[in-house]
């Protein structure tokens, strides 16, 4: 299929809402992903999933995270920590539309996620003069001019969603301290602040914030299932010998709770957890551990880990359909697994020319 007709149909199937629904696997579906090639030259990605085949649209920088813009063909590609700018990219045309720089003595930290109606951009930020958090505001509908923040009470922020409400973000704060001028080195050691933060995005007020049990269990990443459970995974600031719990849930009301796990099955994570994704009508939920080279399986009714499947330094994830899931790795390979109840069967498995996915996948 023409590139610009591969491109333009995965956006329609998208817009009029058919990708998601169990329907047959469709080669109009489209992953994005950042990536690198054997000379360490960055791009962002628009992959078809089912054959070796996608578009390369380059950049200067090592971006990490991407999101679409509602309603439109526009989707926004984040910078990797510590990160200066965003680019808005034009999907049906493969080309950058706009390079949005971070405002002064910010930067960013790889997310973000649009308000229902597509106007809205909130991106996790650092404050470079406090190291604490902050909810950078964009007005998509003005050329994505930077309006205001939400201040956090911890450093650190990381990924961020929209509740299924529409009216709150949910937000895994790291609770780790970091500068750009010392690296990516933890100025904080003996006193983190991880927690999962739920924020009103028209107030910025706190709704509820939650911490774990270990407060070297960084929180970063999370997704969120149909019934409003935020699955959560985390990474250990620490030596990986402990059997500590690394995926946990959390329901509003409740603490957050581990999943069940045996202590062989945490330590095969390696203290590492790079994506998480859950497939609420395949009762699953699904994380990556690149450190690991493992994907873990939990049934999400139960709260049990229920299956490993092997995937060198996979990390990138993103549902294809109602149990479908991508995953992807450095290496350049892209698989497909069909899950239910946290297992999972292998339905194809694709290595992409001259490449090297980075962490995070994104499907449309």
């Amino acid at each position: 299929m023409h590139r610009r007709l591969f491109i333009k149909n995965a956006l329609t199937l998208t817009a009029i809402g058919l990708i998601g629904t169990g329907c047959t696997p469709s080669s109009h579906q489209m992953l994005v992903s950042a990536a690198r090639d054997s000379s360490d030259n960055h791009s962002i990605r628009l992959i078809d999933p089912y054959r070796d085949q996608s578009t390369n649209i380059p950049v200067a920088e090592r971006l990490h995270d991407a999101t679409l813009r509602p309603g439109t063909a526009e989707i926004v590609v984040f910078e990797r920590r510590p990160g200066y700018r965003f680019y808005v990219i034009d999907a049906e045309r493969a080309q950058i539309y706009k390079s949005i720089p971070a405002t002064n003595q910010r930067h960013l930290y790889g997310h973000g996620v649009f308000s229902q109606n597509g106007k809205w951009l909130y991106t996790t930020e650092n404050n470079l003069r406090s190291l604490h958090g902050v909810i950078g505001i964009y007005n998509a509908e003005r050329d994505y001019t930077r309006v205001g923040e939400w201040p956090l009470p911890s450093p650190g922020p990381h990924e961020i969603k929209m509740m299924p409400d529409g009216e709150t973000l949910v937000i895994a704060v790291g609770g780790i301290k970091t500068h750009p001028d010392s690296g990516r080195k933890t100025l904080n050691p003996d006193s983190l602040q991880p927690s999962l933060i739920y924020l009103n995005r028209h107030s910025g007020q706190i709704i509820d914030q939650q911490s774990f049990i270990n407060p070297y269990l960084s929180i970063r990443h999370l997704d969120i299932a149909s019934d409003g459970t935020i699955a959560i995974g985390m990474q250990h600031q620490g030596s990986n010998d402990e059997a500590l719990p690394l995926v946990a849930v959390h329901q509003r009301g409740a603490p957050i709770q581990s999943i069940k796990a045996l202590p062989e099955q945490w330590l095969a994570l390696n203290g590492y957890i790079a994506s998480v994704a859950v497939l609420s009508e395949a009762d699953t939920i699904a994380v990556t551990s690149p450190r690991g080279n493992r994907i873990a399986l939990t049934q999400k009714s139960s709260g049990e880990l229920q299956s490993f499947i092997y995937q060198k330094d996979c990390a990138g994830l993103a549902k294809l359909d109602l149990n479908r899931l991508a995953i992807s790795n450095g290496l350049g390979e892209i698989q497909i697994l069909e899950c239910f109840q946290g297992k999972a069967e292998k339905r194809q498995h694709i290595k992409h020319s001259n490449c090297r996915w980075d962490n995070h996948l994104l499907a449309i």
